[in-house]
């Protein structure tokens, strides 16, 4: 085998192997708050899993139906969402979320897929919607004086299309 067949060998065995680091997509709000979701490989050894196959009616993930994975499991997990205002940033609760937000932009045509917005560096609300087609699921936040929490995690078709058309948390000023 001549030297350059060896290398693009290599380099097509390369290629063709999926990302095995996190993923970081950070952007900011048109309230000028600052995301950074950052999204990890999905390894099944580092999670109790229950059913999850084709041969299976049931999937759970660490005890939970998961979000973003209809079919099988899933290809990756949130591992944080990070949010930042004036200085004060926040981890959001991104537990059981899967294959939510990959490599897709803040907006796609009419549908933007984070919102929110902070009155102060202590109070913020953010919603988003993640993952897509049969796997489609929302989530919403509330930072209370500094807490966060969050109020909505589900794939529930109404509540998805109420965070499509309103993905900006109403105020109550």
């Amino acid at each position: 085998m001549t030297y350059a067949r060896v290398i693009t060998t290599l380099f097509g065995c390369l290629i063709s192997f999926p990302a095995w680091s996190d993923s970081d997509s950070t952007f900011i709000l048109p309230s000028g708050v600052e995301v950074a979701i950052v999204e990890a490989v999905f390894h099944e050894n580092k999670f109790d899993i229950d059913g999850c196959s084709r041969e299976s009616n049931i999937c759970r993930i660490d005890g939970k139906v998961p979000y973003g994975s209809s079919f099988g499991l899933p290809k990756t997990y949130v591992k944080t969402i990070e949010v930042t205002f004036h200085g004060a940033s926040y981890f959001l609760d991104s537990s059981n979320m899967y294959n939510a937000w990959g490599a897709r932009p803040l907006v796609s045509g009419p549908v933007r897929y984070f919102g929110g917005k902070c009155s102060d560096d202590r109070n913020c609300d953010f919603r988003g919607v993640f993952s897509d087609a049969a796997g489609t699921f929302v989530a919403e936040w509330r930072i209370d004086d500094g807490y966060q929490t969050r109020t909505v995690l589900t794939s529930s078709g109404d509540i998805v299309d109420l965070f499509m058309r309103n993905i900006d948390p109403p105020s109550f000023d």
